[in-house]
């Protein structure tokens, strides 16, 4: 079978500034770019006629990017696999994306982002065998294909079986030419019912039409998308699969903000909901990166520990989303998870094998104050104020840090009588920036108080005191802190670390780079995330109200 006759490709982007997680010599001595506050236009919506927008710097917040706001949306290996269980009605998705081409990851913030999302021949030859041998495992007999369609008439397959791979009913023309499809089929070789044989014609085909393979949004610019292209998006975000038939019934009363709100309040309560979540947070915060730690002479550190780490993490993040919480909540909860092996380096007594939720005390305020997050950033026995500082600054502030100086000169070790915020301040007082004295080590140096291992102590170096003050120079203005606990509490009440969410949030929901243009839908989703409850569930429901969600942008194919 041939390709179709249109591929979507994704632009090739500018480089960002480096992330946390990387060699530490790549992040020393960064340059800022951008200045704080709202460049001028930024606020409003983009006219009709402007191209693109590329990013920039908008309420303090580095929003980089050039949003291509594509017409057809590839779906992502996890979505086609989701997906593809719908249609057939199978058990449990397919293993055959398993062995898919995936996207590079780090030059978008999500690896669903449009600009990720191309077909090439690689590509196009995994839908191309993974659709046959699903068409060939689902007919190989006529009890396999009572489980995707339990009848035997061809109108009654194609359209039920069609209108769930093209989210949406069949047209006439569609169905006339899966109806000869289907009599071609029939009269094939085999020793399959004459039903099976058509039926198995017509799945392959249906499996690599660009009506599958991507998700549209076909309306006019400015315009609302129609009930089946809000139910596909919806079903996409939060299910991470096509709509079943039951929503795909309810797709056409879903074209005002309240009914598509209503939808989605429901599908926030499913366990696939939470599923998504995990997916948004461990990317957001890089959480296949626990399973590379590693410690060099350091006795407490045991490999065992990563497991731990990563589900500890995972586990703080679902029930953020579960039980209603949010930001506030992310920044500031003194609970996490604890696993047998990290009791000991919280002073806890363990409690079984499996991991559960206690009270940290007051020194771990919020995420960054726990084990998982700290002891990633760290160099083997020792704090790394620089990744802590880098990390929490672009994933947390989106702040606008800029590219690593050309050369880089290596953290050198302590001396005697240093400590590690002496050693770190005398290594980047020469780089010439505002972002290592004002961005980065105040932020990094807050944490101090905790070592390579996440351990809290009160000296270092041999008895030296460890100080975990400073000054931060938020969006809406500096302020002064004597440990990581005030700094997040700060955080938690400030707007920065709000609107970084937000626009984290909304760039994972839509697929695409969110630019200064996106700054209204962002400051709307931050207001719900500072408000009395703000939790992440209500922000969600906020945006699937928004323009941004519900009506096409505009863009290319």
């Amino acid at each position: 079978m041939s390709p179709p006759s249109f591929s979507m490709t994704g632009l090739p982007r500018r480089g960002r500034a480096l992330g946390a997680g990387l060699c530490v010599t790549a992040l020393l001595l960064a340059g800022c770019t951008g200045a704080l506050g709202d460049p001028e236009g930024s606020g409003g919506p983009l006219p009709d006629d402007t191209p693109p927008a590329t990013g920039g710097v908008a309420r303090g917040i580095d929003m980089p990017g050039g949003p291509q706001y594509h017409r057809f949306v590839r779906l992502t290996n996890s979505q086609w696999a989701r997906s593809v269980q719908v249609v057939l009605n199978l058990a449990a998705p397919p293993s055959l994306s398993d062995g898919f081409e995936k996207p590079v990851a780090g030059t978008t913030d999500f690896t669903n982002n449009e600009h990720l999302l191309s077909v090439n021949q690689r590509s196009w030859s995994d839908y191309q065998s993974a659709a046959e041998a699903l068409a060939e495992d689902v007919t190989a007999s006529d009890e396999a294909l009572a489980e995707v369609y339990p009848g035997t008439d061809a109108d009654g397959f194609i359209e039920t079986v069609g209108r769930r791979a093209y989210r949406r009913p069949l047209t006439d023309d569609e169905i006339a030419r899966y109806t000869e499809l289907f009599d071609t089929g029939t009269e094939m070789s085999g020793t399959k019912s004459t039903f099976a044989k058509g039926a198995q014609l017509v799945i392959r085909t249906m499996l690599q039409s660009p009506h599958f393979l991507y998700r549209t949004e076909l309306g006019e610019t400015r315009k609302p998308l129609d009930g089946y292209e809000v139910a596909a998006k919806l079903s996409l975000w939060l299910r991470d699969a096509a709509p079943g038939d039951e929503l795909l019934d309810k797709a056409p009363t879903l074209t005002t903000p309240e009914a598509i709100a209503a939808v989605a309040k429901t599908m926030l309560e499913e366990p696939t909901a939470v599923k998504g979540m995990r997916y948004f947070h461990s990317e957001l915060l890089h959480f296949d990166r626990y399973a590379t730690i590693s410690k060099l002479g350091v006795p407490n550190y045991n490999e065992s520990l990563n497991a731990e780490y990563e589900e500890s993490a995972y586990l703080f993040f679902d029930k953020i989303f579960t039980e209603g919480l949010g930001v506030k909540e992310i920044l500031t909860s003194t609970k996490g998870f604890v696993g047998p092996g990290m009791a000991s380096l919280y002073g806890l007594e363990p409690s079984g094998s499996r991991l559960v939720e206690r009270d940290l005390g007051p020194d771990r305020v919020g995420f960054f104050s726990q084990l998982p997050y700290l002891t990633l950033n760290a160099l083997n026995e020792e704090s790394d104020s620089i990744h802590r500082g880098v990390s929490i600054n672009l994933d947390v502030l989106c702040a606008p840090l800029g590219a690593p100086a050309p050369n880089i000169p290596p953290v050198p070790p302590l001396e005697p009588g240093q400590t590690n915020r002496q050693r770190i301040t005398r290594l980047t007082s020469g780089c010439g920036g505002s972002c290592h004295n004002q961005l980065i080590n105040p932020v990094g140096f807050a944490f101090e108080h905790f070592d390579g291992m996440g351990q809290y102590r009160d000296e270092e170096n041999g008895g030296l005191p460890i100080d975990s003050s400073g000054v931060y120079a938020f969006s809406e203005g500096s302020k002064s802190f004597a440990d990581a606990g005030e700094l997040m509490h700060y955080m938690a009440e400030g707007e920065q670390a709000h609107l970084c969410y937000a626009k984290k949030l909304a760039s994972f929901a839509l697929q695409r780079d969110v630019v200064p243009s996106d700054l209204p839908l962002v400051e709307t989703l931050a207001e719900v995330s500072r408000g009395a409850s703000g939790s992440v569930k209500e922000m969600m429901l906020e945006l699937v109200k928004n323009d941004a969600f519900r009506t096409h942008m505009g863009g290319t194919l």
